[in-house]
């Protein structure tokens, strides 16, 4: 029979527990496992890309009937021009009652919830931006670049959501734009 210094000996030489995963690695790890299982069979995975974060969960290709390479999901945000952002924020917030995100100045910008999407009053904006959501805005501005849209510079990062006022934290707002034959701005947006 051994002795009991044996019995300790044989318990303490099992190999020590990995360290544990720091939350947001566990976070991604289980995110990435939930949008696996979410999945349809008929919406492949895209692989990420090297822009990307390689733990960054791959988000499903949208699929249409119609043969594009790329679908909006839903309008984002309308910008509407404010000659006098003041007056147009208490218009707006109290007399229409509009549910006010923000405010920024500079540059002068104001921001309100629309039940899902977002109004944008700004001095600068033309009579009006439509903001269409995308789930990849390089796969869509590389599909629109196909069908003859010029855009007005390539996607760019616009914004870090780090107070989380629009959202998750940290969540980072791409947009590229690009006009439409009467000259109005439009935008594609996603949201990473």
């Amino acid at each position: 029979m051994a002795s009991k210094s044996a019995v300790r000996t044989k318990r303490s030489s099992k190999p020590a527990k990995k360290p544990s995963r720091p939350a947001s690695a566990k976070a991604a790890k289980t995110a990435a496992r939930t949008s696996v299982s979410a999945k349809s069979t008929k919406s492949p995975a895209r692989a990420p890309t090297a822009a990307r974060a390689p733990s960054a969960p791959a988000r499903p290709r949208p699929r249409s009937g119609n043969g594009q390479d790329f679908q909006i999901e839903r309008l984002h945000q309308v910008a509407l021009q404010a000659t006098n952002l003041d007056a147009a924020v208490n218009f707006y917030r109290d007399v229409l009652g509009l549910r006010f995100i923000a405010r920024y100045d500079p540059p002068g910008l104001a921001f309100f919830d629309m039940g899902g999407f977002r109004l944008l009053l700004s001095a600068t904006a033309s009579g009006a931006t439509l903001y269409f959501r995308v789930v990849d805005i390089d796969d869509a501005v590389k599909s629109l670049k196909k069908r003859g849209v010029s855009f007005l510079h390539p996607p760019s990062m616009i914004h870090r959501d780090e107070t989380g006022e629009f959202g998750k934290k940290g969540v980072e707002e791409w947009m590229a734009f690009f006009k439409d034959p009467s000259g109005n701005i439009l935008a594609l947006t996603e949201r990473r």
